[in-house]
């Protein structure tokens, strides 16, 4: 049977000015060092891990939803996986700069590129368009296991931006679609801070990201300032957005819409 709220983000996503999502990454490979266990392991109230939480959500979209846990088998203990799963191992920066060498080198933008790398290599991608700096059809949505905010609360925040603010494809076809004009990257921000690892990603940045951390960076905010636009969260989200000790983690599960 389908389910209803799938069928609706289809129908907000096609008529939308970015028709095109291809897939989703999960992010579950951070160290956990605060927080003393892994957050993708992490027990919601309902029973769940925070991993199967998002995997649950992002299942409703109907595309490929990719696991990048840095090699801690996080992917393998998912409940009721969808056939669409795929594990993805982080990108290893192909440098002869020191820091490339570390295994952690390529941080998050690492796993965002091997995500990217994957859904390229997949038949349903077009890659003739994604060298057209005019194209805005392929795109993924970024989530991360340091949150509670989900790929389904991304989407309808994002789409609600760009339905408000941005121009129609047909009002802007007789100008230059500059990076400006035409974001590669949308992330959430609270009254404070961006959220790089809770956005929605255009496809077209693989080449320019893989340049980036061959060069030896690894700064995320570095890569993201000049191509992304800025898009706000609702205050009720910014308790789920930021997960680090055992303190804030208890915080967002009460702050949970019921």
């Amino acid at each position: 049977m389908t389910n209803p709220l799938s069928l609706e983000l289809s129908k907000r996503f096609n008529q939308s000015e970015l028709p095109g999502l291809v897939g989703i990454v999960i992010l579950a490979g951070g160290l956990s060092t605060r927080m003393g266990s892994p957050k993708a392991l992490l027990t919601l109230p309902s029973g769940q891990s925070l991993l199967n939480y998002h995997v649950q959500r992002a299942s409703q979209f109907g595309v490929p939803i990719l696991i990048a846990d840095n090699a801690q088998g996080f992917s393998t203990q998912v409940e009721d996986a969808v056939t669409s799963l795929i594990h993805v191992e982080d990108y290893q920066p192909q440098s002869s700069h020191p820091d490339a060498k570390h295994k952690h080198s390529a941080g998050p933008l690492g796993a965002i590129l091997s995500a990217m790398q994957q859904l390229l290599e997949q038949p349903v991608i077009d890659k003739t368009v994604l060298t057209n700096a005019r194209d805005i059809s392929q795109w993924m949505l970024v989530v991360s296991c340091d949150s509670l905010v989900s790929a389904t609360n991304i989407w309808e925040q994002v789409a609600e931006f760009i339905e408000t603010t941005a121009q129609p494809v047909a009002e802007s076809s007789q100008q230059t679609l500059t990076q400006t004009a035409c974001p590669q990257v949308y992330c959430l921000t609270d009254n404070e801070r961006m959220y790089p690892l809770l956005g929605l990603y255009q496809l077209s940045v693989a080449e320019t990201l893989q340049a980036y951390l061959d060069a030896g960076e690894r700064r995320v905010m570095g890569f993201i300032k000049p191509i992304c636009h800025h898009v706000a969260m609702p205050e009720s989200w910014y308790a789920l957005s930021n997960l680090n000790t055992q303190e804030q983690f208890q915080k967002a599960c009460q702050s949970l819409p019921s």
